[in-house]
């Protein structure tokens, strides 16, 4: 009795490593190629397109001061991406749901924020999580593409300088699967 478990048991771990070998060949050499691409736009705001949902509690903005934030609250907005020659080349349409303020400014507010950069080419979806507002540099990732960035993943910052209207640089580092 105990030498057919031994037995058993010798044949299932033999089959599980032929198995494992299989997955692993299957999954090493061969695999995917990336092209490496990086991207540089100037994003302009587009004022007229900005929204802002104002989610219970409402804030009460006077004399055109900033709203204030709290979780839940929405605000959407469009961009137009320049290229290196001041050319009109795109678009920015993005979303952000705020998730978490201490005074309710965008400062110090944290939000999940989706975005489509429409570009030469085709199309980039985009995603920002925690610090998305205020003066400085937001990251955030490259989670596919369209067209030419088909499969596309990555990262992007969006700089701008602090205390002006001056627009943001948008760079784009992606990986593009080959095929």
């Amino acid at each position: 009795m105990t030498h057919r478990v031994f037995v058993a048991a010798a044949a299932a771990a033999a089959a599980a490593a032929v198995l494992l070998a299989a997955l692993v060949a299957g999954c090493g050499g061969g695999g995917a190629t990336f092209r490496k691409q990086t991207l540089s736009f100037t994003e302009r705001q587009n004022d007229d397109s900005f929204s802002f949902a104002d989610n219970p509690p409402k804030s009460s903005p006077s004399n055109r001061d900033e709203p204030k934030l709290s979780n839940g609250d929405q605000i959407t907005f469009t961009a137009d991406m320049i290229d290196g020659s001041d050319k009109d080349a795109g678009d920015l349409d993005a979303t952000c749901t705020v998730t978490a303020t201490t005074t309710g400014s965008f400062d110090d507010s944290r939000a999940q924020c989706l975005g489509t950069a429409t570009i030469p080419g085709g199309t980039l979806t985009l995603t920002v999580g925690g610090k998305a507002f205020g003066a400085g540099t937001t990251r955030g990732a490259v989670v596919g593409g369209t067209g030419d960035y088909a499969g596309a993943t990555g990262s992007f910052t969006s700089s701008d300088e602090s205390g002006t209207d001056k627009p943001s640089r948008d760079t784009f580092q992606l990986f593009i699967p080959q095929h």
